[in-house]
C-alpha cells in the first residue's frame, strides 16, 4: 500500500507490531488471571467478575462518543493546533465520563437488588473515567504513529495488575476488589502516558474553548451513537443473561454470565487484531484521502482485502484448533469443571469472527468520507436486532443463542456497510 507523505508500509507495520507485542504480553496476563479467578472463585465468582467488567463498558463507550476519531482527524488536518484539540477533547471526555459514572450507579441501583452485585458495580464504575483518560492520550500516539510508547504504559500497568491480583487472590479477597484493581491499573497507564506526551510538546492545560467544544460535539455525535449501539451489540447479552429467566442448564444467572464470559474474553482479545491494524492504518488513509483520491481508493480496497484474508485465517485456524485440540478434559483441568460449555461457545464465536475484521475498514471509510451520520442508523438496526433476539431466545437457549447472535448481528452491520460503501464510493476520479 503506497501511502503518501510519511505514512508508509514500514511505519504501519512497525506500529501494528508494537501493538501486537504489547497485546501478547497483556493477553498472556489476562489469560493467566482468567484461569486463576475462574478456578479460585468458580463460575459464580467469575460471573460476578464478568458482570463487573461488562456493565461499565456500555457507559465508557458513551464517554468516547467518537471524539477520539474526530480528534485524530482534526489534528491530521492541522498539526499546529494539536494542544488545543487534544485538551478540548480531553476536557469533554472527562466531563462525560464523570456524568456517566453517576448514571451507571443509578442504573445499578435500579436493575440489581443483590448487595454484592451493587457493591461491585458501583466500585468498578470509576473505570469509565480511567479508561477514558488512557484512550484520550492515545490520540497523540496514533497521530504520531508511536504506539511503541503507548505500549510501554500498557505493559507496565498490566504487570501491576498481575502482581496485585495474585497477592489479593492468595488472600481470598472479594471479587469486587479484584475488579477495582483494573481501575487502578488504568490510572497508572494514564500517568505514564502523560509523562511520555511531553516529548511531543503536548501538555494538559485548561485552555478550553466553549465554541470548539460545541464544534466537537456536532462533529462527533454520529460516531458517538455508533459506538453506543456497537457496545450494546457486544455487552447487552451478558447483562441480559444476568437478568432474564434461563432454561434449566444447571446454572443460575450469575454462573451463566461466568460460563459465557470466559470464551467471550478469549474472543474479545482476538478482536484487538483488526483494531490495531486500523489504528495504524487510519492516519495513513486520511493522508491519502486529503492528497490523492485515486490512491485513497486503492488503499481502501487493499485494506479491506488484507483484513478479509487475515480475518478468514483467524476464523478458520481458531475453529480448527478449538475443535481438534481443545478437549473438554483440557478445559476442565485449566478452568474447572463448571466451564464445560466453553468449547461449544468458542466454536460458535470463532465461526463468525472474520466478519469483525471486514466491518472495521468499511466503518472508517464512512468517517473519512464524512458520512459518519449514516453509521448510527446501521449500528442501531443491528443493536435492535441483537437485543430483541436475545430477549426472545435467551429464555429458551441461554448463552448458546447469545454466542450466535454476536456475529450474526455484526453480519447485518457488514451487509449495510457494503451497501453504503458502494453508494458513497468516489467516482469519476483518475
Amino acid at each position: 500500500m503506497d501511502f503518501l507523505k510519511n505514512r508508509t508500509i514500514k511505519s504501519i507495520a512497525s506500529n501494528t507490531f508494537f501493538q501486537l507485542i504489547s497485546k501478547v504480553i497483556t493477553m498472556t496476563i489476562t489469560f493467566t488471571l482468567t484461569i486463576i479467578i475462574s478456578r479460585e472463585y468458580g463460575s459464580y465468582g467469575y460471573g460476578l467478575f464478568t458482570l463487573f467488567q461488562s456493565f461499565p463498558v456500555l457507559f465508557y463507550m458513551i464517554a468516547d462518543f467518537g471524539l477520539n476519531a474526530i480528534g485524530t482527524r482534526e489534528i491530521s488536518k492541522n498539526l499546529k493546533e494539536i494542544n488545543k484539540i487534544f485538551n478540548n477533547v480531553l476536557f469533554l471526555r472527562i466531563f462525560l465520563s464523570l456524568f456517566l459514572v453517576l448514571v451507571s450507579i443509578v442504573a445499578t441501583l435500579y436493575l440489581y437488588d443483590d448487595v454484592n452485585v451493587r457493591y461491585g458495580l458501583i466500585l468498578g464504575a470509576l473505570i469509565i473515567v480511567s479508561q477514558t483518560l488512557v484512550s484520550t492520550t492515545n490520540i497523540i500516539f496514533q497521530i504520531k504513529l508511536r504506539y511503541d510508547l503507548s505500549s510501554v504504559s500498557n505493559v507496565i500497568s498490566y504487570i501491576f495488575l498481575l502482581v496485585s491480583v495474585l497477592l489479593l487472590v492468595s488472600n481470598k479477597v472479594d471479587v469486587a476488589i479484584l475488579n477495582f484493581i483494573y481501575v487502578l491499573a488504568s490510572f497508572i497507564a494514564f500517568g505514564i502516558n502523560i509523562y511520555l506526551l511531553k516529548r511531543f510538546d503536548v501538555r494538559v492545560d485548561l485552555n478550553i474553548s466553549r465554541e470548539y467544544i460545541k464544534e466537537l460535539v456536532l462533529m462527533s455525535w454520529p460516531l458517538g451513537l455508533m459506538f453506543i449501539f456497537s457496545q450494546i451489540n457486544f455487552k447487552a447479552d451478558s447483562i441480559m443473561l444476568s437478568l432474564l429467566k434461563l432454561p434449566d442448564l444447571g446454572l443460575n444467572n450469575i454462573q451463566s454470565v461466568g460460563v459465557y464470559g470466559l470464551p467471550y474474553k478469549i474472543f474479545e482479545v482476538l478482536l484487538v487484531v483488526p483494531t490495531f491494524i486500523m489504528n495504524s492504518t487510519y492516519p495513513a488513509l486520511l493522508d491519502s484521502y486529503n492528497l490523492n483520491i485515486k490512491k485513497f481508493k486503492d488503499n481502501i480496497i487493499k485494506t479491506v482485502a488484507v483484513m478479509s484474508v487475515v480475518g478468514g485465517l483467524v476464523s478458520l485456524l481458531g475453529y480448527l484448533f478449538i475443535n481438534h485440540f481443545l478437549t473438554f478434559e483440557i478445559i476442565e483441568s485449566i478452568f474447572g469443571p463448571e466451564f464445560t460449555y466453553s468449547k461449544q461457545l468458542l466454536l460458535i464465536l470463532f465461526s463468525g469472527i472474520f466478519v469483525f475484521f471486514i466491518t472495521q475498514p468499511l466503518s472508517w471509510f464512512m468517517v473519512i468520507r464524512d458520512k459518519q451520520k449514516i453509521l448510527p442508523l446501521i449500528y442501531a438496526i443491528s443493536a435492535i436486532f441483537n437485543v430483541s433476539m436475545n430477549y426472545y431466545l435467551i429464555p429458551k437457549y441461554s448463552f448458546i443463542a447469545s454466542a450466535y447472535l454476536t456475529w450474526i448481528s455484526e453480519g447485518i452491520i457488514l451487509i449495510l456497510l457494503v451497501i453504503f460503501t458502494f453508494k458513497y464510493w468516489p467516482r469519476n476520479v483518475r
